[in-house]
Parts: C-alpha cells; sequence; structure tokens
C-alpha cells in the first residue's frame, strides 16, 4: 500500500489509534491510576458526614518496585565480531562513546521515571534521536537524546503487537507551543501559506490534566515508517506540514517500549495498580467510618432530666447549674456507648497487608518486620523479589534495546570523532580519530550490564579478585590490577606502568645474576 504523506491521512491514523485507545480504556484507566497513585483518591466525591481520609497502600508499593528494578549502573560493551587489532580498538572507542553518550543524554536518570509510569501506566516508551544542538566539547556538534513517551502518546500502527521493530510505522503526539512549531516549519523552508496553517488546537485526551497555557499549544505528530534505505521520517499537525519526510539510514526504530504486565493481543500492558484501585477505595472508605464513629462514641455523654433543667445542661467549669426540686433528687448521669468492635482495625490492618502482599510487596520488603531472625527475613525478601525477576528481564531487554538504538544512531551521524583513550602500559592517554560512519550496517556483539543484580557487577567482580589473590589462585598483582575497574583504583594506569617497569627490572636483575653466576663457574 503506497504511503500518503499528507497531514490529513496521518491524523486519521492518529484518531484511529485514539478510538482503540478509547476502546480498552486506556485514557481513563491512566488517569485513575496517575490519581490514586498521587493520592487524589477522593477526587470527585462531595462526601459531608465522614471526613475523607487516605491511607495511599499503593504508592508505597510502587515506590518499592521502582526501588527495586530501576539502577543508574548501566555500562554497554560492544566488540565486533572479528577481533584483531582493528577489532579491538574499535571495542575501546566504543566503550568510551558509549559511556559519553550516556552521561549525557541523562539516560540513566530517566530510568526512573520511566519505570515509574510502566508501574502506574501499564507501559512507557524512550524516544531516541540526534540532537545537532548538543555540545561535546569537540569541534564537530552534536550528541544523542533521550526522550520518555507517556503510553498514551505512543501510536504504534500494529495495535496487536508490542514488538516495536515489527510494526509498519510509529507516531508519536507531541504538545508542542505554536511558535516553536512554526519556527521549525520555517527552518525547514516551508512556505508562509503552510506555516500560517499551523494553528492551537485542542490535546483532547492527550494530557492527564489541563494547563492554563495548553490553548497556545498544537498537536504535534512524528510518523515513521521502514522503507528500503532506512527509516523515513515526517512531522505534521492536523492541518499542516511542519517536516517534510526524509529518510535516515537507521536499522531500527530508534523508539523502545516496556510492558510492566504484557497483555495478550495488544500493544499496551496493564498495570498493578488497576486491580488493587478496589481494595484501595474500602480501605479508605472502612478507615474513615471507623475514625467517624470513634469521634461519636469515643467520649461519654451527659444524659439529664429536662424538666427537672429548664436552662439546659452546661459543661462550663464552675458555672452553676439552675433545677426545680430537691438537689439531691436531680437526674443526671453520664453515659456511654458500647465500644466499637476491635474486629473492623483488624480487618483494616488484614485489608492494608493482603493488598500489599498481592501486589508483591510484603512486610519484610517494606521494612515493617522486626529484625529478630536476620536470616529468615532475608529468605523472605528474596522470595518476594522473585515475582518481579520476570519484570526485572524485561528491563534489562529494554535497555539492550536502547543501547542498539544508540549503536544505529553513532553510525548514522557522529562522523569522524576524536576520543581519548588510556594508554594499556599505563603512558599518557592517547588521543584517537575514529570514523564512526564505517559502523553503519555492521553488526556487534553487544553487552549491556545493568546494576549490582545483573549477570555482571563491577562491585562483584572486585570482591571475587580479592578472593583469588587471598586464596592464591592470582599470584601476580599486575593480573589482579588489570581486573579492577579504573574508577575504584585512582591513577591505575600509572600504577599498571610502574608494576611492568619493576617487573622488568627485576627480570633483567635475575637475567644478570644468572650470567655472574654461570661466568665464576
Amino acid at each position: 500500500m503506497k504511503f500518503d504523506p499528507s497531514p490529513t491521512a496521518i491524523w486519521k491514523k492518529y484518531e484511529r489509534d485514539r478510538d482503540y485507545k478509547r476502546s480498552i480504556g486506556l485514557y481513563d484507566r491512566v488517569r485513575r491510576n496517575e490519581a490514586f497513585y498521587l493520592g487524589r483518591q477522593w477526587e470527585g466525591l462531595r462526601v459531608q458526614s465522614l471526613d475523607p481520609l487516605i491511607f495511599n497502600v499503593l504508592r508505597r508499593c510502587v515506590n518499592l518496585f521502582v526501588a527495586m528494578l530501576v539502577s543508574d549502573d548501566v555500562a554497554v560493551r560492544a566488540q565486533p565480531f572479528d577481533m584483531d587489532e582493528d577489532g579491538r580498538q574499535t571495542a575501546h572507542v566504543l566503550e568510551r562513546a558509549f559511556a559519553s553518550a550516556i552521561e549525557r543524554s541523562g539516560v540513566k536518570a530517566l530510568g526512573r521515571p520511566l519505570l515509574k509510569n510502566a508501574c502506574v501506566d501499564g507501559d512507557a516508551c524512550f524516544y531516541m534521536h540526534f540532537d545537532p544542538a548538543l555540545e561535546t566539547g569537540q569541534a564537530v556538534k552534536g550528541d544523542i537524546a533521550v526522550e520518555l513517551i507517556d503510553s498514551t502518546n505512543i501510536c504504534f500502527g500494529n495495535a496487536a503487537c508490542d514488538e516495536v521493530q515489527r510494526q509498519p510505522y510509529i507516531i508519536i503526539a507531541m504538545r508542542r507551543d505554536a511558535d516553536e512549531v512554526r519556527r521549525e516549519a520555517r527552518e525547514n523552508g516551508l512556505s508562509a501559506d503552510e506555516i500560517e496553517a499551523i494553528r492551537p488546537d485542542d490535546s483532547g485526551e492527550y494530557h492527564r490534566y489541563r494547563t492554563s497555557a495548553d490553548g497556545e499549544r498544537v498537536t504535534l505528530l512524528l510518523h515513521m515508517r521502514r522503507t528500503e534505505n532506512g527509516i523515513a521520517f515526517c512531522k505534521t499537525t492536523r492541518n499542516a506540514v511542519v517536516m517534510p519526510e526524509k529518510v535516515l539510514p537507521y536499522r531500527l526504530y530508534p523508539v523502545t517500549h516496556l510492558c510492566w504486565n504484557r497483555v495478550r493481543g495488544s500493544c499496551h500492558g496493564e498495570s498493578p495498580l488497576t486491580e488493587a484501585i478496589p481494595n484501595q477505595i474500602a480501605i479508605n472508605k472502612l478507615y474513615s467510618m471507623y475514625v467517624q464513629c470513634i469521634k461519636q462514641v469515643a467520649f461519654p455523654k451527659i444524659v439529664y432530666d429536662m424538666t427537672r433543667f429548664p436552662n439546659g445542661w452546661s459543661n462550663d467549669v464552675g458555672k452553676a447549674i439552675g433545677m426545680r426540686g430537691n438537689p439531691n433528687d436531680a437526674i443526671a448521669a453520664a453515659f456511654r456507648a458500647p465500644d466499637i468492635s476491635a474486629q473492623v482495625l483488624q480487618l483494616l490492618k488484614q485489608m492494608m497487608t493482603d493488598t500489599a502482599e498481592l501486589m508483591g510487596a510484603s512486610e519484610a520488603a517494606l521494612g515493617t518486620v522486626n529484625p529478630d531472625n536476620t536470616s529468615a527475613i532475608i529468605a523472605v525478601q528474596n522470595a518476594t523479589a522473585a515475582p518481579l525477576e520476570l519484570t526485572k528481564m524485561e528491563f534489562y531487554r529494554f535497555t539492550e534495546d536502547w543501547a542498539r538504538v544508540f549503536l544505529d544512531l553513532m553510525g548514522a551521524h557522529y562522523g569522524v570523532r576524536t576520543l581519548v583513550l588510556p594508554n594499556e602500559d599505563g603512558g599518557e592517554p592517547e588521543k584517537c580519530t575514529f570514523d564512526f560512519s564505517a559502523l553503519a550496517g555492521q553488526d556487534m556483539r553487544l553487552q549491556v550490564d545493568v546494576g549490582a543484580a545483573s549477570y555482571w557487577s563491577e562491585t562483584m567482580q572486585t570482591m571475587t579478585n580479592d578472593h583469588l589473590l587471598e586464596s592464591g589462585v592470582i599470584s601476580d598483582p599486575l593480573v589482579y590490577l588489570e581486573n579492577v575497574p579504573d574508577y575504584q583504583v585512582r591513577g591505575k594506569h600509572d600504577l599498571l606502568h610502574a608494576l611492568r617497569v619493576q617487573q622488568q627490572q627485576q627480570k633483567e636483575a635475575n637475567n644478570n645474576a644468572e650470567n655472574h653466576s654461570e661466568s665464576q663457574s
């Protein structure tokens, strides 16, 4: 089917995806989950007989899940399949380039809001692009930028599939200032009439919460599709073209997608909050009624004969109370209502505990257990974290996906750049010029290491080296030091150089001693 690049055709695709999202209740579900996570759990209800109390079990569970999964320790190692001298040089260059791009793009810090969005909404996305204006510290400007995309703003061409690279097309919806979009259209060489057609519009379901400045914004659609020569991009609004279609030599869509719980036959995931919201509502209602009942019956009430006290009863300190007849015959007594059943509070605690545990957050994981038996608590924490292993593996897969996109963008945009590589012999760092365009179309052996709990950890590597040194398996200090991560030993390369010089001097001294003894004999 031939592609129609007109704004009307692209907008129809966008509207078709919005209809699909409405049919599965995505917009309402995301809005409700976000409100309950933020604590707006009585929003829209007019409660007069109760004090609306909130005991937010859901937010604590979500924060626990994000803390257990997120990691700021992300390292990427890319190696060519042919590891000759040039291959090793390429591997060192890519390791430095990845470290610089990851740090400059802030992709590790974006992992926290991404996991929170995926947990609350069901899924979330990264969109990566090359920003030519970013400073790199070199004469060549430009580097990779990463944006977090909500699940409500990503449109997949095949809504029944959640695999990004199998999509026929992808649309990303963005709300931008109308003046900013006009400026971009002017930079792309569009005519004045086309620029004039860019006007503010309604956000629809785009924003969960409308802002006062939303009236000056316009919905910008970024459309991308796969072609024989790469990925084709174009930007449109409802009635105007902002960027005509252009093809970039990418092999992959610059989009990565993370689902918290996969749903068969849908590109959107399911949030653990959705099924727990009725429990949260019941907890809030029961707690509010419990407190209201305590306020009404906890304090004793005075019961008196109104015929004997014509002026009524007064609780003012020291104030005389007038009555008719003999004061000794006055009828006034304190009345106390029966205590509220203790089962109510027990039920509340049980509901809160069961809700958290069914979501995957036990008391041991939340830290509410007295540490009487440390081994047992650790075992319970490990058992609690087991259900999150599937989500953790999904997050590792997601991290590897964006690393491959980074490599794809480097080959397409970096060109010739200068990098500083450490000298293996411990000398001064060397400047290396590398042409990244040579990476285009190459297959790399990519290993992505995430966090201290993954299959590779720098801290665990150091501890293992220490044990091997203590047990005598490693006797050469050079071998030990080469396996220690650079940041853990300051001046590591200078120390390696000094050890190599020392070993060489020791070897020469031993050879001289052997030659001297042979000459004497």
